[in-house]
């Protein structure tokens, strides 16, 4: 099993960004993993401002070290069908919010109309995003002798926990119906257009 490595940023912010251009070059990971889902990453490409995200940042620099990129986040798609099927909720702004991204939209629209229904909001989008996280690394570090994981601080711990124990992670995967597929390979020919 090779060594993976989580490197905890705060999203769009510029210290977050330097760190990790300077840890992926000083590591020189085989792989990097960034906290993106397949169906949503684009975006995150498409940034053109000097306040670039940290996102971009890591698939950018991955590739231009010859690292491999891999998104490791759920779907978009795949975390919005499991929150309507919990929350039982058709509320347009709540899941309008969600659609942009905004997180912090969608649970001040949640704690408005069903301030009861967050507990179940939250293992939905932080306990199966972790689990699928963990669950996916696992499968890189069977493949590289380094991954290095570029995912939110709030993120790190968790994820480091269910790493460290994987009968635990077996257990909440098992508990939340989570089948968890590959780590979406990302080409770097399409991440470096967007350099």
């Amino acid at each position: 099993m090779g060594r993976i490595t989580l490197l905890g940023v705060h999203h769009r912010h510029q210290v977050s960004i330097a760190e990790v251009e300077d840890s992926i070059v000083e590591r020189m990971p085989g792989a990097v993993a960034v906290e993106l889902p397949s169906d949503d990453y684009l975006k995150f490409l498409e940034v053109r401002s000097y306040l670039e995200t940290e996102m971009k940042v890591a698939m950018l620099t991955a590739c231009e070290i010859g690292a491999e990129v891999y998104l490791i986040d759920l779907r978009k798609a795949h975390l919005e069908r499991r929150l309507r099927e919990c929350l039982k909720i058709s509320d347009l702004r709540l899941w309008e919010g969600f659609q942009r991204g905004d997180l912090p939209a969608f649970y001040r629209r949640l704690l408005e109309i069903a301030p009861e229904l967050i507990p179940l909001a939250k293992e939905v989008l932080l306990l199966d995003r972790e689990a699928a996280m963990a669950a996916k690394l696992l499968r890189l570090g069977e493949r590289y002798e380094e991954v290095l994981a570029v995912v939110g601080y709030s993120h790190t711990g968790a994820i480091q926990e269910l790493l460290a124990n994987r009968e635990k992670l077996r257990e909440i995967l098992r508990r939340r119906g989570l089948s968890v597929g590959e780590p979406f390979h990302l080409k770097c020919d399409e991440v470096l257009i967007y350099g």
